[in-house]
């Protein structure tokens, strides 16, 4: 038996009838991304899927204020205003220390300070509901991802999984010119732990990923292969939308600390491909090199 029909055999559920699917489709929780452009797009976070946002190495700062608002937003109230799932969420920090100067890029006490306090949520509250988990390399990940899963099993709490910078060992491996066999193997094991403990408890998974500049075609495809694309729910490419940034601000006459980017969804199980749409992020810090992007 081949390996890819065995791992497709894995996510075979049992048929369930098209009324019952679309009962349980309005019961499903969502929460906002923080932007209303985003929601508009993707239909919201919603429990149990799987959402993938990527762009080039150049915006990883983008990606991780997009995730820091994840974060945030599922420990948010429920209500109208907030759109959070009042639930605790997890963090899984791919990083390696021996390549990445910022050893605290992500997990910075002032930056979840001052995303809380823009999406209205003291920062206590936050840290008391935040779980983290951080994996050094490809070997480590496999490891890091099981007892992630037994997290999920054994706390009911938990409503969101992040996972920063997803393929970010994949890419480094296949730059030295490691085995890519071996590492493709590694990352579909890596996210076959996870992906089937957040489905069995409705746990949305919210994942950034790399991708590479040099695929031709308008949108390059994210790294990770075809297996990638093929179990995330949602795949959304994320670049600067330097245009329209340029327009923004020379329609003002103060300099705008607000920056445009292009999101466009080139994979949704219920709405047509591809699609795009424009959002803002303001700027926090320096003009040139931002702390942190806000998107509220």
């Amino acid at each position: 038996m081949s390996s890819s029909y065995s791992l497709a055999q894995t996510y075979i559920s049992e048929m369930k009838c098209a009324l019952d699917l679309l009962d349980q489709f309005g019961t499903i929780q969502k929460m906002s991304t923080g932007s209303a452009e985003i929601d508009a797009l993707i239909d919201g976070i919603q429990a149990g899927s799987f959402y993938l946002f990527y762009s080039s190495h150049e915006n990883q700062l983008l990606l991780d204020s997009l995730l820091y608002r994840q974060l945030i937003g599922c420990i948010l109230p429920k209500s109208q205003k907030k759109n959070g799932l009042e639930s605790a969420a997890l963090l899984c920090n791919n990083i390696d220390l021996s390549y990445d100067k910022n050893k605290h890029q992500l997990l910075n006490p002032e930056k979840i300070a001052i995303t809380s306090k823009y999406a209205g949520i003291e920062p206590k509250i936050v840290a008391k509901n935040l779980y983290v988990h951080t994996a050094y390399n490809l070997e480590h990940q496999c490891r890091v991802a099981e007892e992630i899963a037994e997290k999920i099993e054994s706390n009911p709490d938990i409503k969101l999984l992040a996972i920063r910078d997803l393929t970010k060992y994949l890419v480094k491996d296949r730059n030295t010119n490691w085995n890519t066999n071996d590492d493709a193997n590694s990352l579909k094991k890596t996210l076959g732990t996870l992906y089937r403990a957040c489905t069995k408890n409705k746990v949305a998974i919210v994942a950034t990923g790399g991708c590479n500049v040099s695929n031709s075609g308008i949108i390059p495809k994210p790294n990770g292969g075809t297996y990638l694309k093929h179990i995330a729910n949602v795949v959304v490419h994320i670049k600067p939308n330097f245009w329209a940034t340029t327009t923004y601000n020379n329609n003002n006459t103060s300099s705008s600390p607000y920056v445009s980017f292009k999101a466009s969804m080139i994979k949704h199980p219920y709405q047509r491909t591809p699609k795009a749409v424009n959002f803002y992020a303001k700027r926090i810090g320096k003009r040139k090199n931002p702390m942190l992007f806000i998107l509220d």
